[in-house]
């Protein structure tokens, strides 16, 4: 019947052609009758994925089939504390626990997850040196919800066997390489002899003997080649590593092989980018002799940090060039260095605004310029003007004068100060040098001359003048200057010096200071945490020889104010004279402590006690008495430092003076 209809509808000319069939003839309506087939096909086929499109549809909005909700337990078999970890790790990959939300609609959609988690499970198992560890999981289809157990059974933890380290080709090392030293000291005459380079034959970072993850072995091997780097060996790698497990002594194996390369000197600095800063310059930085210091990643990096430390460049870029290096025929290797620097802007304008309640408001503007003759010279003017101080300063530092790490300073500054003790106009010069002796130690010596007319409540516009020699010592090793949360600073002045005022006179100052910071906690990456910061800054002074009257008024030591004693009012502790001004003395003492509490990341708290005295005696009274102070302080910390604002009370108040003090500035207190 269906062939008959199909016929009927077949135009009269093809019937004609069906009366006289031949092989073509046949041919030709076989051919047809696919066709109208197909198109049947086609239709139901058109149908079959009108359909899956819909499912799908219907799927992406939301439309699937009832979730099937679950709950997972993981268990570990064996030591318990081992166990903690091994399920802590297993709570972090598990795709059953990242999709908890996610329910797939089908028992199967939940078995694929359970596998995957018992796969992920093996593999973190040997990932942690459990190399026979299995796992398994069980499914309660009848609880509500769908009831999962993960059991991870480790079985015995393998141990680090052994981990050797062969060489191959055998490293050759010059015998520059063996009779290094190093010099340091005010003078550069003390000497260090440096240790030659070593080859060990076992993997250092890993312990034979003990358990060992694959994340640590990988990681030890991949460093190894790495301290080759600053032994003068810069393209020392690893050549190959082989792994073997002891199933019967339950032992990792490890066997590395490492090809040094060629042992290598500093070659030539090419410097490149540099317009107004000279490359003279920029070489004077280089802390390595060029073709006879064995090449030392460790140390390239920090010349690098010394030019991104001197404010010269936005940007520094310091890296060897090991397509261009060069071997002689001992078999030793020249490396070059190629420098890439962007400058920085060397001028800038400065103001700063500070306020405290005993002395009032003031403001300083600044310009300083950091590259003046194009070789790093930084010349900087400020002006303070202030109810007690109006000036005009300056600033000449010359950096590596004649020597790397020597500077060359000068400071002159013209003053008038009119304080509680004194009237001051005069003028300010010293210079001197200072040289880096070690990491964290720094020496200067120079000269000093200070002089102009002093007027207080003995003396009605005298002349004064003192000059002498100055040496210092200093330590630190903060983390910020600005804001420090770990570190200490120290410093040891001396000041011989003559002068006149009343008469011609002789002393000697001395001074000693020191700040450490303290932060308890740590962060969840391990390293020290700014939450909390403690603070603590002792400084002590002297002056031997004349007797005080003697003294210009502006050279004795006063205390008290923002920057020693906050709650009292600046230079008000210690010495009085018969108007009840202070006169202060020949030596001091001051104590200060801070909790430095971060509360968000821009706002922080400080509570603080302050405590100091001034003394009549050239040598202060360590448990003598002292006046102290307490507050509370507000700190927002911007890209320049933390805002300060301070309000500190005396604990030992000076009739007539007000029971609050405020403090407003730039930067901690110390």
């Amino acid at each position: 019947m269906v062939s008959i209809d199909i016929l009927l509808n077949i135009p009269s000319k093809m019937l004609a052609i069906l009366k006289f069939p031949n092989i073509k003839q046949i041919f030709f309506l076989c051919l047809l009758l696919m066709l109208i087939s197909a198109c049947g096909l086609m239709s139901k086929d058109s149908e079959f994925r009108t359909k899956k499109l819909s499912e799908k549809e219907k799927e992406e909005s939301g439309l699937r089939g009832t979730p099937l909700p679950y709950s997972v337990k993981i268990v570990v078999e064996g030591e318990e504390k081992a166990g903690k970890e091994l399920k802590k790790l297993m709570e972090a990959a598990s795709v059953l626990l990242v999709n908890k939300d996610k329910a797939p609609d089908s028992l199967l959609g939940i078995e694929l997850r359970c596998r995957t988690d018992q796969n992920t499970a093996v593999k973190l198992l040997q990932a942690q040196c459990y190399y026979e560890g299995a796992a398994e999981f069980s499914l309660d289809e009848n609880a509500k919800p769908i009831a999962i157990v993960l059991t991870l059974k480790p079985g015995i933890r393998y141990h680090l066997g052994r981990a050797s380290v062969t060489y191959d080709p055998k490293p050759y090392v010059p015998k520059s390489f063996t009779e290094r030293y190093r010099t340091y000291g005010l003078f550069g005459t003390d000497r260090e002899d440096l240790p030659p380079p070593s080859f060990p034959t076992t993997l250092p970072g890993v312990k034979v003997g003990e358990p060992i993850t694959a994340d640590d072995m990988l990681s030890a091997v991949e460093a190894f080649p790495k301290t080759f780097h600053d032994k003068g060996y810069p393209l020392a790698k690893v050549k190959d590593s082989v792994y073997t497990l002891n199933t019967e002594l339950k032992q990792l194996n490890a066997e590395i092989v490492v090809e040094t390369g060629p042992a290598a000197y500093f070659g030539e600095l090419r410097v490149h980018g540099n317009k107004d800063v000279t490359s003279k310059y920029i070489k004077s930085w280089v802390p390595w002799k060029k073709g006879s210091d064995p090449f030392d990643l460790d140390q390239l990096e920090d010349f690098a940090n010394d030019l991104r430390h001197s404010a010269l460049f936005r940007t520094v870029e310091a890296k060897a060039a090991p397509s261009d290096l060069t071997v002689d025929e001992h078999g030793v290797a020249t490396l070059p260095i190629d420098l890439t620097v962007k400058e920085a802007l060397f001028r800038t304008v400065s103001a700063r605004a500070y306020y405290d309640t005993a002395t009032g408001a003031g403001v300083e503007l600044g310009w300083e310029h950091n590259n003046l003759f194009h070789n790093g010279e930084k010349f900087t003017v400020r002006a303070p003007i202030a109810t007690q101080e109006q000036a005009i300063k300056f600033t000449f530092e010359k950096p590596n004068f004649y020597k790397r790490e020597q500077k060359l300073l000068a400071n002159a500054a013209l003053i008038h100060e009119n304080t509680q003790a004194y009237e001051l106009t005069g003028g300010k010069f010293d210079t001197g040098l200072e040289r880096r002796l070690t990491k964290f130690f720094w020496g200067g010596a120079g000269v000093f001359y200070e002089g102009g007319v002093l007027k207080d409540n003995i003396h009605n516009q005298k002349t004064f003048s003192a000059y002498g020699p100055q040496f210092f010592i200093r330590h630190d090793s903060r983390d910020d200057k600005l804001n420090p949360t770990r570190g200490a600073t120290a410093k040891w002045m001396v000041k011989p010096f003559a002068g006149f005022f009343s008469e011609n006179f002789t002393a000697l100052a001395q001074t000693l200071s020191g700040t450490y910071y303290y932060a308890p906690f740590k962060d969840n990456d391990g390293r020290k945490s700014d939450k909390l910061v403690l603070a603590a800054k002792a400084e002590g002074g002297s002056l031997l020889g004349p007797k005080r009257s003697i003294l210009p008024s502006s050279m004795r030591y006063y205390t008290g104010g923002a920057g020693s004693v906050r709650g009292y009012v600046y230079q008000s502790i210690g010495p009085r004279d018969k108007s009840d001004d202070p006169s202060g003395g020949r030596s001091y003492q001051l104590v200060n402590l801070e909790a430095r509490f971060k509360v968000t990341k821009d706002v922080g708290i400080v509570p603080f006690i302050d405590g100091g005295m001034v003394y009549t005696d050239p040598v202060p009274r360590i448990i003598g008495e002292m006046n102290w102070g307490a507050g509370l302080g507000l700190r927002y910390f911007t890209p320049i430092g933390p805002l300060r604002f301070d309000v500190a009370t005396p604990l030992n108040p000076i009739e007539g003076e007000p029971p609050v003090q405020i403090y407003i500035s730039i930067g901690q207190a110390f």
